[in-house]
């Protein structure tokens, strides 16, 4: 008969060789982003013959953002003629206003501007970019979200980056923050994004792997949409299913890390885990959806496939992190392992798990000396983002089982309150609040709290600091006090 610990053990194990092979990755893509080809940032812009250049922008009660991101599009440094704006509207409030306001703005200084609006939101923004597709003429298209605001050189840098590679089907920018010094959340929240740039799109492009650009930061060849088959309308993450098809069919991207288009960060822990929880779900739905057609693409080299899937399924980590850590927990407090065969008291695998953490803090500090913003203040977040990392798990991890499921979900639409924000914008925005998510993560944290205070009575020190640091962080991040200080004064 099996020894119950044997049993454990593998459980572990077998839901820690795929997030180590996750992580490792991670490891190598940093290593590869130290190569990145600086002469990306001296590529000379296209000289007299110009193509036509599509802006396509999705937009959904983006009343706060939308009028500055098509300001932005008139300070360009390419010839007015060359450019058609197409912007796929779905809004339902004063939004349209300003839109309309802002296309005769642009058509009389020579941009020609369309809209395209329909009566329902079936697909949400993959629906309304794909009902707006038939208009647009353009060689390329430039994806842009409602809070995206282009730099002068963006589009010619862009156009420019596609002599470098005839393989090449898209142009990714380097994302830009506008409200990066509003809190805490906002410093944070751009410093992962900084990282996610460096390490997964620096380090994707030096080792020619494919990785997923951003809907809102990316020139795209419009002959390559059409050959895909524009998007998909279930899916919530646009920008990673249709990256997954264009290397499926053989072609690949390039990253300019030193070319930034702007946009704004979620201001609050409750958006930034919603947005979280959206992006696990469909990531996963899309490797769902297309494992076979990654598998059996003959356009792409075995270990290119298996970096896909890797990437696709990387909100994986978190139900490991919660399958591995409660299994092992409860192993040690019903008395089915001693504490000296959990896997926690192995130096080696401590060791093996936490070496990817030594990169991860490293490729933090080289993000922010990429862009020459390696100072004290924002060296000192880098622990933080483990903050973060920790309470976002439970939504994560559920995100990444209705995916597993093939739910189609809800498309989340992270708030955007503009550059200054307005009491207004707060008001707009105040029904985002807490969900069903909450009471997952409120049972799971204290739950965690409760058996690791009893793992530390058997003196498996590294398995109560990880259950303990869980259960507080995602407690922390739920903002209890406040919650419950608001609800008594209703009350009151």
């Amino acid at each position: 008969m099996i020894e119950p610990w044997i049993i454990i053990t593998s459980i572990s194990l077998a839901f820690s060789i795929p997030v180590l092979l996750s992580s490792y990755y991670t490891v190598i893509l940093f290593v590869s982003s130290l190569r990145y080809p600086r002469i990306l940032s001296t590529v000379d812009p296209p000289g007299e013959s110009l193509s036509l250049v599509s802006i396509l922008i999705a937009a959904y009660n983006e009343k706060f953002v939308i009028g500055r991101t098509l300001d932005t599009i008139k300070s360009l440094d390419y010839p007015a003629r060359k450019i058609q704006v197409i912007i796929a509207d779905d809004s339902t409030d004063d939004t349209t206003n300003v839109i309309d306001k802002k296309v005769e703005e642009l058509n009389s200084s020579g941009i020609v501007t369309l809209v395209s609006r329909r009566n329902n939101r079936e697909g949400f923004k993959s629906g309304a970019l794909n009902h707006a597709a038939p208009l647009l003429r353009g060689e390329y298209v430039l994806l842009l979200d409602a809070d995206s605001t282009v730099t002068p050189g963006s589009l010619s840098r862009g156009l420019a980056a596609f002599r470098l590679d005839p393989r090449i089907a898209f142009v990714s920018f380097r994302v830009g923050h506008y409200n990066r010094e509003q809190n805490l959340i906002t410093r944070l929240f751009a410093l992962s994004q900084d990282q996610g740039d460096t390490i997964t799109k620096m380090g994707s492009y030096a080792l020619d792997a494919p990785y997923s650009f951003q809907g809102g930061f990316t020139l795209i060849s419009l002959a390559i949409l059409k050959e895909v088959g524009f998007w998909t309308n279930d899916s919530i993450v646009d920008d990673a299913d249709l990256s997954c098809r264009i290397y499926s069919a053989g072609w690949r991207g390039v990253y300019l890390s030193d070319v930034k288009v702007f946009g704004e960060d979620p201001s609050s822990l409750e958006v930034w885990k919603k947005q979280a929880a959206r992006v696990a779900q469909g990531w996963t739905k899309c490797a769902r959806s297309n494992w076979r057609k990654i598998i059996g693409s003959r356009k792409l080299s075995p270990w290119r496939r298996g970096a896909l899937l890797l990437f696709l399924l990387g909100p994986f980590s978190a139900l490991s992190w919660i399958v591995v850590t409660f299994v092992s927990a409860l192993g040690l407090v019903l008395g089915f392992s001693a504490p000296a065969n959990s896997i926690f008291s192995s130096p080696v695998y401590v060791i093996i798990v936490t070496l990817p953490l030594v990169f991860f803090f490293l490729s933090g500090a080289y993000a922010l000396y990429v862009q020459k913003i390696m100072t004290v203040k924002n060296l000192l977040l880098l622990p933080l983002i483990s903050y973060t990392t920790s309470c976002m798990t439970t939504a994560i991890c559920i995100g990444f089982l209705q995916g597993i499921r093939g739910r189609p979900g809800f498309f989340f639409r992270t708030p955007k309150s503009g550059l200054e924000s307005s009491e207004g914008s707060r008001q707009y925005f105040r029904d985002v609040q807490h969900d069903r998510i909450a009471v997952a993560e409120a049972v799971l944290a204290i739950l965690a709290i409760g058996i690791g205070l009893i793992v530390l009575t058997e003196g498996v020190w590294v398995l109560f600091l990880s259950l303990a640091g869980f259960g507080v962080l995602t407690l922390k991040s739920m903002n209890l006090s406040r919650r419950v200080g608001a609800h008594s004064q209703q009350k009151g």
